[in-house]
C-alpha cells in the first residue's frame, strides 16, 4: 500500500499545484490513499466548503489542519464531513471541541487505518490546546488499527524528534506539518516513519507561502503584524510517499515529493 502525504495546501497557487501535479503523481507512484493538510487553503488560513469541494475533485481523500483551521466559520460545513480531521487536541472549553474528530478510522483494503491530527504545544493557537503527547497515549490505549498516521502540526523541531522518540513502534508514521518547510530528516525509526516537516504546497517564493513586504517590515521592527497576503509566485509542490508492507503492515520506504512549477 501506498500513501500520499501533501505538505500544507496554501492558497491559489497551491490548488493549481494540486489540480495539475496531483493526477500524474498518483498514476506515476500507484499511490492507494491521498491524504493533505488543508488548515491554510483558503487565502492562507482555513478551508471554504469551495476549496473543500474542488481538493476531493482533484483526487484527495483525507484531510488534516492545524491552527489555521477555525478562521473561516464555513469550516463548521466542512468538518461534517467524514473525511476532515481537525485537531484532537483541543481544550474541553474551547468552543470547537464538540465539531469535527481529531482521529479517525476507516477500512481500505481490509486494512483498518487510523489518522489523528495534533496540534503541538509550540504552535500559537490561543491556548486552544492540550498535550499532544498525553491525548495520543489516550488514542493509543484504545486503538486496534493496522496502520496509524499522525500530522503533528507544530512548530519546533525538538517537539516533533521528542515526539518521534517517544512514539516510535507505537504509531506507523509521525509527519510534521506547519513550519513550511520541507525538511531532508525522512527515515524509518523502529518500523515508524518519520519526517520533521512534509513541507509547503504553494508559492514557491514569498515568505513561506506568504507575501514578503508586510512581513520583513514586521521583522525589520517598522510595524508589530504583519497582514498576510498570498504571494503569486511559481507553485511547489511538496509531499511524502510512505509504502507499507501488505503483510506486517509496517512502513517500508519513504520517498519525499519536491516539485517547482516549470
Amino acid at each position: 500500500m501506498k500513501i500520499l502525504f501533501i505538505g500544507d495546501i496554501f492558497g491559489e497557487k497551491g490548488k493549481e499545484a494540486i489540480k495539475k501535479e496531483l493526477p500524474f503523481l498518483k498514476k506515476q507512484n500507484n499511490i492507494d490513499i491521498v491524504i493533505a493538510n488543508a488548515e491554510n487553503c483558503t487565502k492562507g488560513r482555513s478551508l471554504s466548503l469551495v476549496d473543500y469541494k474542488f481538493l476531493c475533485d482533484c483526487g484527495i481523500n483525507y484531510f488534516t489542519f492545524g491552527n489555521h483551521t477555525y478562521y473561516l466559520k464555513e469550516i463548521e460545513e466542512v468538518l461534517k464531513n467524514k473525511n476532515t480531521i481537525r485537531p484532537l487536541n483541543l481544550k474541553l472549553e474551547c468552543p470547537y471541541y464538540k465539531l469535527g474528530n481529531g482521529s479517525i478510522t476507516f477500512t481500505y483494503n481490509y486494512k483498518n487505518i487510523r489518522i489523528t491530527n495534533l496540534l503541538g504545544s509550540t504552535v500559537y493557537c490561543h491556548n486552544i490546546q492540550t498535550n499532544p503527547f498525553i491525548e495520543l497515549e489516550k488514542i493509543l490505549s484504545i486503538d486496534d488499527s493496522d496502520i496509524h498516521i499522525i500530522d503533528l502540526h507544530a512548530e519546533t523541531t525538538s517537539e516533533k524528534n521528542a515526539f518521534l522518540q517517544h512514539f516510535a513502534g507505537k504509531v506507523s508514521c509521525i509527519l510534521g506539518t506547519h513550519t513550511h518547510v520541507q525538511s531532508a530528516d525522512e527515515r524509518i525509526y523502529k518500523n515508524t516513519a518519520y519526517i520533521t516537516d512534509v513541507g509547503m504546497t504553494g508559492p514557491s517564493e514569498g515568505v513561506i507561502g506568504a507575501n514578503s513586504k508586510s512581513i520583513i517590515n514586521m521583522f525589520r521592527g517598522e510595524s508589530l503584524r504583519f497582514k498576510l497576503l498570498e504571494d503569486t509566485s511559481k507553485y511547489q509542490f511538496n509531499g511524502i510517499i510512505i509504502e507499507f508492507d501488505n503483510k506486517e503492515n509496517k512502513p517500508i520506504s519513504l520517498k519525499r515529493v519536491f516539485i517547482r512549477e516549470k
